[in-house]
């Protein structure tokens, strides 16, 4: 288990923090695997309720890490498929499959991996100023396909995912996104564990079937289109335009694509 991940339970409440504030939480595979890990074992304990995933520091999450992930101390595996499959998209399913209600507490940034997330949650708590999107286009990269369209409007989710946009927490409740915004001199972390809590102490077991009723009730599920989503990364990660996004990310300087 890495120390990139803390997790404590408390008042019938897991809360898991991603603990990278030094990079803005920015996840790894071994992130990827400690948050799979504490949402098995709140799954199946009886004294959580409720689940609670936030940020330390400044940032809830600023998505994948495309410079340490594949480095020797954090490797991926040869085939594409499993590669994207295995990354955050099986948080995002996991969190899907959890009869218990998940809160997402959101600071500053949620984006990419981060953003979807917090889609996968049942309530998003976060600041008035905090900013969400899936930049996933200015890297090169097709993804962000399955969750966000059957959040967001769908000219407001294309604009996200075909400019790489980004939109304020403020603008994401006006669309529905976001559950409750902080107030100004409330912390997000109190008003989102406050909710939790009030979560864990509620009818969980209703809470959960109807989790359930309303994952079901969608025409397509989001398993079905996250397979969908890992076979178009995986083409577009094939790309030349994919290569020239990375090498200009890693370069701090503005990505130069052929459109192939």
């Amino acid at each position: 288990m890495t120390e990139r991940v803390a997790v404590r339970v408390a008042d019938g409440v897991c809360t898991i923090s991603l603990n990278r504030p030094e990079a803005l939480n920015a996840l790894e595979n071994s992130m990827i695997a400690a948050v799979n890990a504490a949402l098995d074992a709140a799954e199946v304990d009886d004294q959580v309720r409720a689940i609670l995933i936030r940020g330390e520091g400044r940032a809830f999450c600023a998505g994948d890490d495309l410079i340490d992930m594949g480095t020797p101390e954090h490797p991926e595996p040869e085939d594409l498929s499993e590669r994207y499959a295995n990354g955050y998209p099986s948080i995002v399913l996991r969190m899907l499959a959890i009869e218990k209600p998940i809160v997402v507490a959101v600071r500053k940034y949620g984006l990419g991996a981060g953003f979807e997330i917090a889609l996968a949650a049942d309530l998003i708590v976060a600041e008035p100023t905090a900013k969400f999107g899936l930049p996933f286009v200015l890297r090169g990269i097709a993804a962000g396909t399955s969750l966000l369209p059957k959040r967001a409007p769908a000219h407001l989710a294309r604009r996200l995912l075909f400019l790489g946009d980004m939109i304020t927490a403020t603008e994401a409740h006006h669309v529905g996104i976001v559950a409750t915004l902080s107030a100004d001199g409330v912390d997000i972390d109190d008003l989102a564990r406050d909710t939790a809590v009030r979560l864990a102490s509620s009818a969980t077991r209703a809470i959960g079937l109807m989790k359930r009723a309303l994952g079901g009730s969608e025409a397509l599920s989001v398993v079905e289109s996250f397979g969908a989503q890992v076979k178009t990364t995986v083409s577009s990660v094939q790309t030349a335009d994919f290569a020239e996004g990375k090498l200009a990310f890693t370069q701090k300087r503005p990505a130069e694509y052929q459109g192939n």
